[in-house]
């Protein structure tokens, strides 16, 4: 019993932190998190690709690039795919009709992969121009709407253009539209940025939102589908002494869900659940064991019916008994009263009770015992009448394994 209450105390306190963890923020409550990964090389190069009105479109995995998707047909096809932004990106770098793909924003059309690694390559810093160290979170304001925040520390290493801008990109990795055409990093959500230093030695700390307003428009529910996003930040701009727009920093990441949230505290709680139901049930089904083999063991039989004697074996089990008293129900009663008895663990003891008289019905005994560290109970059992049964019948067939009853369980 103290084990118990013990781990009860113990399940209680682990409930504590998160107790007061749902407290600590009022308004807004933290979904997701996880830490802002690492800036990508200077090698990898950002490929978006416009896809063709026609499909299919194929995707290209490779470690020298990350690919994103454009969509620009929805009104031609009557796809749910949002277009707007692809349309705004197309316009806002001036391209021009039959362009397929951009390459650290180079356009190119129909280059094969290769040859567009080489040109972004070409329109990368090979220097570390600004870093980032911060985290993506999935957070939900007061009305219960999610919304992405990546709160930052932007560390300026080198003076950038005034023109410097950074490119938010949120994707689904395998995006579907209800005619079931199928895209790869489907870019549904891009948001331009500018709130940081572009002066060397300066520090920005900042937290760039998408709302939820702006992820609802975009159709995305992160609440319904939380899983297989991804989001990309794209610095482009120029360096002190270089004209060229270039790539300036790359992050590319899984947007979080509840299990990148997760610690080892979040899994405390329902593993320790665990553990004590394992507990538990171990100690119910050794107790079981226990008790089954504790039990004592009892047989009685008619000796004679005149004078009425009847013979009983005792034998107890793997725990000491007690034989406290032995009493009947009238109209029988014993004769010469009963001597309480102390039985050793697998020993068997054997008495006899003599009746005063024979009676018309059956004779009820009943037995006070306790079975150390199982506690007391009063077992009942009933003589069929000895005169109503054959010279074959003499044993009962209701004692035990011959049908005793026992009542009054009464632990202590």
């Amino acid at each position: 019993m103290r084990i118990h209450q013990t781990l009860i105390v113990v399940a209680f306190l682990l409930l504590l932190p998160s107790i007061s963890a749902s407290n600590e923020q009022q308004g807004i409550d933290l979904v997701a998190s996880s830490p802002l990964s690492q800036q990508l090389d200077s090698d990898v190069v950002l490929c978006e690709k416009f896809l063709p009105q026609q499909g299919p479109y194929p995707y290209s995995e490779s470690t020298d690039m990350v690919q994103l998707s454009w969509w620009s047909w929805s009104d031609e096809t009557n796809s749910n795919w949002p277009d707007d932004d692809a349309h705004a990106r197309f316009g806002e770098l001036s391209l021009q009709n039959g362009t397929t793909a951009l390459y650290n924003e180079e356009a190119v059309q129909n280059q094969d992969i290769a040859e567009g690694i080489l040109l972004g390559r070409q329109h990368a810093t090979t220097q570390t121009a600004l870093t980032l160290d911060g985290s993506v979170e999935i957070a939900s304001d007061e009305n219960g709407q999610w919304f992405v925040r990546i709160p930052v520390e932007m560390s300026t290493l080198v003076n950038l253009s005034n023109n410097t801008i950074l490119y938010i990109f949120l994707s689904e990795d395998i995006a579907t539209d209800q005619h079931q055409r199928t895209a790869h990093h489907l870019i549904r959500d891009m948001q331009p940025e500018i709130r940081f230093s572009n002066q060397v030695g300066n520090k920005t700390n900042t937290t760039w939102v998408l709302s939820s307003e702006h992820l609802t428009a975009a159709g995305i529910d992160l609440q319904e589908n939380p899983y297989g996003w991804h989001i990309t930040l794209a610095f482009f701009g120029e360096v002190e002494g270089d004209s060229t727009n270039r790539l300036l920093a790359l992050y590319h990441q899984p947007l979080p869900n509840r299990w990148h949230s997760s610690t080892t505290g979040d899994f405390a709680l329902p593993l320790f659940l665990l553990v004590l139901s394992a507990v538990l049930a171990s100690s119910a089904v050794l107790n079981a064991m226990k008790r089954e083999k504790g039990m004592p063991k009892l047989n009685a039989s008619w000796k004679t019916i005149h004078p009425p004697v009847a013979h009983f074996s005792f034998e107890a089990g793997s725990l000491p008994v007690h034989l406290k008293s032995c009493e009947t129900e009238l109209p029988w009663g014993i004769k010469g009263g009963f001597k309480a008895k102390r039985i050793p663990s697998n020993t068997t003891h054997e008495f006899i009770l003599r009746f005063r008289e024979l009676q018309p019905c059956d004779c009820q005994v009943s037995l006070a015992l306790e079975v150390e560290e199982l506690g007391s109970w009063t077992q009942y059992l009933r003589l069929v009448n000895p005169e109503i049964i054959s010279e074959n019948e003499k044993r009962s067939v209701e004692i035990n394994n011959l049908q005793g009853e026992i009542g009054e369980h009464d632990e202590s």
